[in-house]
């Protein structure tokens, strides 16, 4: 009789602990997450430094399945919006990714100099191949 009750005893406490054990794991996975930068890059940075324009998107990903990248288009648009006359160059360009459990979340940030100068004078500007033939 007193072996069933210590053998009881023991499983009682073996299943709070796998419980205890159980809920760590399970907190553990949901909160951690791991970030890295998958590509940087970076266009001339121009002489004149003075206004600084940025501009960030991001898309939430389930399981891994990504079937576009249309949330990177508003990028440009929000950079020319934040400087209407004139022209961003020294463009830094960080495309991020942090993995949770199950999702993952994708960030391009982009950050450039506004310059009015360049926009004013025509002669500055840099011509594409396609003016240049």
């Amino acid at each position: 009789m007193r072996l069933s009750q210590d053998l009881r005893q023991n499983l009682y406490g073996l299943r709070a602990s796998l419980s205890t054990l159980s809920c760590l794991v399970a907190t553990a996975l949901t909160l951690s997450s791991c970030a890295s930068v998958n590509s940087v890059s970076l266009t001339p940075i121009p002489s004149q430094r003075s206004k600084v324009v940025q501009s960030q998107v991001s898309k939430t990903i389930f399981l891994g399945f990504n079937f576009d990248n249309d949330f990177i288009d508003p990028l440009v648009e929000d950079l020319k919006r934040k400087c209407p006359n004139g022209i961003v160059s020294g463009i830094l360009t960080k495309d991020e990714t942090y993995a949770y459990v199950i999702v993952f979340k994708k960030v391009v940030t982009a950050t450039g100099y506004c310059n009015n100068s360049v926009a004013q004078n025509p002669k500055s500007q840099r011509s594409t191949a396609s003016e240049e033939n």
